[in-house]
C-alpha cells in the first residue's frame, strides 16, 4: 500500500498536478490604437544639366529646364488609381499602365498628352510603391521635345535610402 500511495505522489509529481499555472487574458481596450507608419523615405533622382528648383505650393519638389517641368512628390500609399488621376488628370480607366518590380518596390508608369496654348504636350510619370507611400516622379514637356532617355534616366536614378550616391 505504501508503494502503491509513493507511486501515485510520484506520478502527480512528475504531471505536474498541483502545480497552478498563472491563466493567460487578453487585454481589450475601448480605444482603436492605429500603429504609426513609418516617415516616409527621402527621395533623390539624378537631374539633367541646367534643371533649377522651382518654388512650388503643394507637398514635393519641381525642376525645370528648358521647357520641361519635372515634379518629385511623394503622396500617401494605397489606392493607385487616386495617385495616376491625381497626377494625371484622367481617369485610370484611360491610361495605359505599365506595372513591374524593380528593388522590391511595385512601379507604375504612364504617358500621356494634353492641349494647350503651347500644343500638346507630353506627361509622363512614374510611381514606386512601396507599400506605405506612393514616390512620385512625373514630368511634363513639348510633344516635339526629346526627352524619353532623360526620362528613363531620372527613373532609374530613384534613390530612397537617403545616401549619397555618384552619378548614375
Amino acid at each position: 500500500m505504501k508503494k502503491l500511495v509513493w507511486l501515485v505522489v510520484l506520478m502527480m509529481c512528475f504531471t505536474g498536478c498541483g502545480n497552478d499555472a498563472e491563466p493567460v487574458f487578453e487585454t481589450v481596450a475601448d480605444e482603436i490604437q492605429e500603429i504609426a507608419a513609418a516617415d516616409p523615405a527621402p527621395m533623390a533622382v539624378w537631374l539633367p544639366e541646367g534643371a533649377a528648383a522651382l518654388t512650388m505650393a503643394e507637398a514635393g519638389e519641381c525642376y525645370a529646364w528648358g521647357e520641361n517641368e519635372l515634379r518629385l512628390q511623394t503622396l500617401q500609399g494605397g489606392d493607385i488609381r487616386a495617385t495616376l488621376q491625381q497626377l494625371t488628370g484622367l481617369d485610370p480607366e484611360r491610361l495605359t499602365v505599365m506595372e513591374y518590380e524593380r528593388d522590391g518596390l511595385q512601379l507604375y508608369q504612364t504617358v500621356w498628352s494634353m492641349t494647350g496654348e503651347e500644343g500638346v504636350s507630353l506627361g509622363r510619370c512614374m510611381v514606386a510603391d512601396d507599400g506605405n507611400y506612393h514616390y512620385c516622379i512625373s514630368m511634363v514637356s513639348p510633344e516635339t521635345a526629346d526627352v524619353g532617355e532623360e526620362f528613363a534616366r531620372i527613373c532609374a536614378s530613384l534613390d530612397l535610402t537617403g545616401e549619397e550616391k555618384g552619378e548614375k
